[in-house]
């Protein structure tokens, strides 16, 4: 039975049936005149293509026995024409969507979301890739109709009869292969432009020239007189039509050497901003839209601003007829101010009409001939989750810090009070371990609260013998108190650090006194190429061999005495944010050896 010539022929491959019903149904409800047939079996998806005249494939990613980029290849591979292809998949790797585009996908869009919504924007791609792929093939049949109008062209002209002589040679082709016309004609053609040991490419420009007389184009790498090469796109037209067949063929040649270098370099940045989770567009120093990527205009759909994802929607409209106020306003005065000091700007952007967070940069684009301002290119991150963790994580902190710290001190000096009191050694051990107990919690919130820190310092010099003064003087007391020789031999030296410095060996020091048994404590330095490497060796009872290297996890403790298990690993994290490392050993009185590496400054 045939069908509507205004009807479009779409096949669906996935491998949920379940969903190819859902697609059918919405698909056609969106267009009438889309027809969705479906199959569940990509290879004989790859069969019903062989035979059957689609306007469009839609095609999953992952399915049993072929991807959707195998049957991608498969059908660019086999097809004689550009079969609109589109992926409509839930995989979201941003390396899949590029690999699709690259192997000639016309649209990568994903699974997800409102079905509506989301059948509405597939529907309106379908239809966009059938209608350009349409006007590509008209396009195509015309040049190849009347390609007798390039004559007056300003390009290079060579005439050449089937014997692959040269019969005319104007001054264009002189001036590209540098062969003037006296010594081009009555020569070989493969002499004067084709590279040696390429002969076959004349014979694949000649073969359909003169054995069908239709008119071609194809791309080659020619040479020059003097040996360069060049990449130049031939338009041949067949000449003289006799009775015994075309005798001549004139063919217009245009050097596109440079053009296709950009061409690729141009394809690359495209590929790119499509398949980017970004929302990137354009605007002129008008304020009205010139382009915009796919998440852009996806963005804008779903949140009712255009009626379907679709570039048409929005090209040569203003953003301010687009976006509501104040925002707009901001965008345009922005817009002016990057266009009229060709400076670009960023900005972490809070929306004033949603409750939506965006970090952005303006950049300027300017006319390659006359350096004037033509546009500002927006690139748009949606940064709200990573706000509002921000904002949870900052509360959190602050709640740790003020509020749990102060019923900790609370409930110790309630503890505190119970102590003075008469009680039995039973109970007088139980307020022990609960005033320890709370002892501990108050180091893991500061622990916490370095923890914190950590990705908010950037390192910068400090000195190093400052620092190790100023922990020895702090934990002094406590050493003397408790018997423990705490030794440092001052040493000059600056390296990559900043405030949590002295938190880390204070922690190291602290560490040795509290859970090692020790009764001698050395902290020494010394120099090795860019580094400073710093050691605190105690002669402890020490930890197991096979135990050492689990101390800088996060959580482990070990022994009696251990705490949070947060103090290793915290020193490990804080000497990593600044560009160093930190690792254990058995020292040679048989305790702790922990070893420092910071870089030079």
């Amino acid at each position: 039975m045939g069908r509507s010539l205004d009807e479009f022929l779409v096949l669906h491959v996935d491998d949920d049936p379940q969903l190819l019903s859902l697609s059918e149904q919405f698909l056609t409800q969106e267009d009438e005149r889309l027809v969705v047939e479906t199959v569940t079996d990509p290879a004989a998806a790859a069969e019903r293509i062989e035979t059957t005249r689609y306007d469009a494939v839609i095609s999953d990613y992952q399915m049993p026995g072929m991807t959707g980029l195998e049957l991608l290849e498969r059908i660019r591979d086999e097809q004689g024409r550009e079969l609109p292809f589109i992926i409509f998949t839930g995989e979201g790797r941003e390396e899949v969507a590029s690999e699709a585009l690259n192997l000639g996908a016309d649209r990568y869009l994903q699974k997800g979301g409102d079905p509506t919504a989301q059948y509405t924007v597939l529907a309106d791609a379908i239809v966009q890739e059938i209608e350009h792929a349409n006007a590509k093939t008209s396009l195509q049949e015309n040049r190849e109709k009347y390609a007798g109008v390039y004559e007056n062209a300003p390009l290079a002209f060579v005439i050449w009869n089937q014997d692959g002589q040269v019969v005319d040679w104007n001054e264009r082709a002189e001036g590209l292969f540098g062969w003037s016309g006296r010594e081009a004609r009555g020569t070989q053609l493969e002499e004067l432009v084709i590279p040696p040991r390429e002969a076959e490419t004349l014979d694949s420009l000649s073969r359909p020239l003169f054995s069908d007389g239709v008119s071609t184009e194809q791309v080659v790498e020619n040479v020059t007189k003097g040996g360069q090469r060049v990449v130049c796109h031939w338009y041949n037209t067949p000449l003289q039509n006799t009775d015994s067949g075309v005798t001549e063929v004139m063919s217009m040649i245009l050097d596109i050497t440079a053009s296709r270098d950009r061409k690729a370099k141009l394809q690359e940045y495209a590929t790119a901003v499509e398949a980017s989770d970004d929302s990137i567009y354009m605007l002129n120093t008008d304020g009205e839209y010139v382009f915009a990527n796919t998440e852009h205009l996806t963005r804008l759909a779903a949140d009712g601003k255009i009626d379907r994802a679709a570039e048409a929607e929005i090209a040569g409209r203003k953003y301010v007829d687009v976006h509501a106020e104040p925002d707009a306003g901001r965008i345009i005065s922005i817009l002016q101010e990057v266009s009229n000091s060709g400076d670009p700007k960023t900005e972490e952007y809070a929306f004033e009409t949603e409750d939506r967070w965006s970090y952005r940069t303006y950049s300027p684009v300017t006319d390659p001939e006359t350096g004037d301002s033509i546009g500002v290119v927006v690139i748009s991150k949606d940064i709200t989750r990573r706000k509002r963790m921000e904002e949870r994580e900052t509360f959190l902190h602050s709640l740790l810090r003020h509020d749990v710290k102060n019923k900790i001190h609370t409930a110790d000096g309630y503890l505190q009070l119970i102590t003075d009191e008469d009680c039995s050694a039973e109970a007088f051990g139980y307020l022990s371990t609960a005033t320890r107990v709370l002892a501990d919690g108050m180091v893991l919130i500061e622990e916490l609260s370095m923890l914190s820190k950590l990705t908010t310092e950037e390192p910068e010099p400090w000195d190093l013998d400052d620092v190790l003064s100023t922990v020895v003087d702090s934990y002094g007391p406590q050493a003397d108190t408790e018997g423990v020789d705490l030794t440092y031999e001052s040493y000059e030296g600056s390296v990559l650090g900043g405030p949590l410095l002295e938190a880390l060996f204070g922690n190291l020091v602290d560490n040795a006194l509290t859970h090692s048994n020790a009764d001698r404590i050395e902290i020494s330095c010394r120099q090795e190429a860019d580094a400073y490497v710093v050691t605190v060796v105690d002669n402890g009872d020490g930890v197991p061999t096979e135990t050492v290297d689990t101390l800088l996890e996060q959580g482990v403790s070990k022994g009696d005495s251990a705490g949070t298990g947060l103090g290793l690993y915290l020193v490990s994290e804080i000497a990593e944010s600044y560009g160093g490392q930190i690792s254990l050993a058995e020292s040679d009185t048989g305790g702790l050896c922990v070893t420092v590496r910071l870089t030079a400054a």
